[in-house]
C-alpha cells in the first residue's frame, strides 16, 4: 500500500479506537433508509406491498399499519401488521372509509383523534385499538394503493412519523411506477 493511500485511510474518523490503520466500521443504514431500499428493490407489485408491510410499522413507530387497494368502488385491506387484528381481507365502500377518502382526494389524511373527526366511521373503529391514524396514498396521479398507520392513543401524530410514512409511500409509488408503468390499465381515476 502506498504511503499516501495509508495516510488517507488513517485519517478516517470512523475507525474504532485501537484498530489498525484504515480499519472501518460498517454502519447499518437507518431503518427508514433500509425500508426504502427494500421497497425500491422490489420487482413485482406483490413485493412492493410485502416490503411496505414488513417495514412500515417499525419505521413509522405506529401500533399498526395496513395497505389497501382500490378496486372499483371499494377498497380492500390487503395486509396489515398490528398489535391486534384490524380489517385484513375485508372490503369497504370507498366513500365509507378513510383510506378510500385518501385515495379519492389523492391527499394524505391525518387524524389525531378518531372520536373527534366526522370522516371516521366509528362503527368500524370502536372495537379496535385505533384512536389516531394517518393514511397516505401511494402515488399522486391515480393512486391505487394507500398506506395507513394507526396508534392506540388519541394524540397529535409526531411530525417524524408523518414524514416517514410519506417517504415510504413515495418510495412505494416510485417502485410501482417502475414496475407497472405510468399508463398501467390497472390504475384507477
Amino acid at each position: 500500500m502506498t504511503s499516501l493511500f495509508r495516510r488517507i485511510l488513517s485519517r478516517r474518523t470512523d475507525a474504532p479506537d485501537g484498530a489498525p490503520d484504515g480499519a472501518r466500521t460498517v454502519r447499518a443504514p437507518d431503518p427508514l433508509t433500509a425500508a426504502i431500499d427494500r421497497v425500491s428493490a422490489a420487482t413485482t407489485t406483490a413485493e412492493v406491498i410485502a416490503a411496505l408491510a414488513a417495514t412500515a410499522r417499525g419505521v413509522v413507530g405506529s401500533d399498526g399499519i395496513c395497505i389497501v387497494e382500490r378496486i372499483g368502488d371499494e377498497v380492500e385491506y390487503l395486509t396489515e401488521d398490528a398489535i391486534s387484528p384490524l380489517w385484513a381481507g375485508q372490503r369497504f365502500p370507498v366513500a365509507m372509509c378513510v383510506s378510500g377518502q385518501a385515495l379519492t382526494t389523492r391527499a394524505p389524511i391525518f387524524i389525531p383523534d378518531i372520536m373527534a373527526d366526522r370522516r371516521v366511521p366509528l362503527n368500524a373503529y370502536l372495537a379496535t385499538f385505533v384512536r389516531s391514524m394517518a393514511v397516505v396514498p401511494i402515488g399522486t396521479d391515480a393512486p391505487r394503493f394507500a398506506l395507513g398507520a394507526y396508534w392506540r392513543a388519541a394524540r397529535p401524530i409526531a411530525p417524524i412519523a408523518l414524514d416517514r410514512i410519506g417517504r415510504l409511500a413515495s418510495a412505494g409509488a416510485a417502485a410501482l411506477a417502475r414496475i407497472e408503468g405510468p399508463g398501467d390499465s390497472r390504475q384507477v381515476a
